[in-house]
């Protein structure tokens, strides 16, 4: 669960399989890593995502080309766009996630635990041209993930990013007994919010958990996020912590 830090630590601390990120407001989240066999079934399923696309890229290169020759000029171009765009495209549009990732409960972060730039998207997925390389077969790609404490590949490093497990909990999470109270508060924000890892991680801890407290010491532990989001969805100071993040658990998971 999302904690207060105690003392003061390094901004990431990487434990055997785990990442543990400390956020400006001083609350911890461990992450588990994605290893090697995982990060690959997701590629795999990437892989049949391309071959399908690369697929309907030839039978539209053909169909524009009238099936002459200059057909297969337009196929190779088609297959470079694929090969590299494909995953910066969806990388940076979908917060860190191609359709393998998302299948496969996984997404690209930055070393410090944000969503990922669209620069950084782009140049991960442009350096799979050394990852993947041949003759060496992804030999690069697993050689500096099992080198490296955050199983990053060559083009990971270069952007700055890694790879995390990520799993969204049951949507049983919002306390029913506050509904009528998060409910009104749900027309102050907006209608969709865009929670990077952190924060969807914070939310999803303390909404899941919050029953085991008391009213009290739920509200002294919601105050660390409940204080930025007051500033950032000018919120009413008075609303209690335990709402405002309840209501923001609404929005991200529950309306998703």
């Amino acid at each position: 669960m999302a904690t207060a830090a105690p003392e003061p630590a390094e901004a990431v601390e990487a434990l055997d399989t785990t990442v543990r990120l400390i956020t400006p407001e001083r609350i911890a989240f461990r992450y588990p890593l994605a290893g090697p066999f995982r990060r690959a079934s997701a590629y795999l399923i990437d892989l049949m995502v391309l071959i399908l696309l690369g697929f309907l890229g030839l039978l539209g290169s053909l169909t524009l080309s009238l099936g002459s020759a200059a057909g297969g000029g337009l196929f190779l171009v088609i297959l470079f766009v694929l090969r590299f765009g494909y995953g910066a495209l969806l990388e940076g549009i979908f917060n860190g996630q191609t359709v393998g990732k998302r299948a496969m409960s996984l997404r690209v972060v930055s070393i410090e635990g944000v969503p990922i730039g669209g620069g950084q998207a782009f140049l991960r997925n442009l350096l799979w041209c050394l990852d993947g390389a041949l003759p060496f077969a992804y030999m690069p790609a697993l050689a500096s993930m099992v080198m490296t404490r955050r199983f990053q590949r060559l083009g990971d490093l270069a952007a700055r990013t890694m790879v995390i497990v990520e799993g969204r909990p049951p949507r049983s999470g919002v306390a029913r007994p506050d509904d009528r109270a998060v409910e009104a508060l749900l027309p102050l924000l907006p209608a969709t919010i865009d929670a990077g890892p952190e924060l969807a991680r914070a939310l999803s801890d303390y909404v899941n958990r919050r029953r085991r407290f008391n009213p009290s010491r739920r509200e002294e532990m919601a105050g660390h996020l409940a204080r930025p989001a007051r500033r950032k969805y000018d919120l009413p100071a008075d609303v209690p912590g335990d709402l405002v993040l309840c209501a923001l658990y609404h929005r991200v998971f529950l309306e998703a």
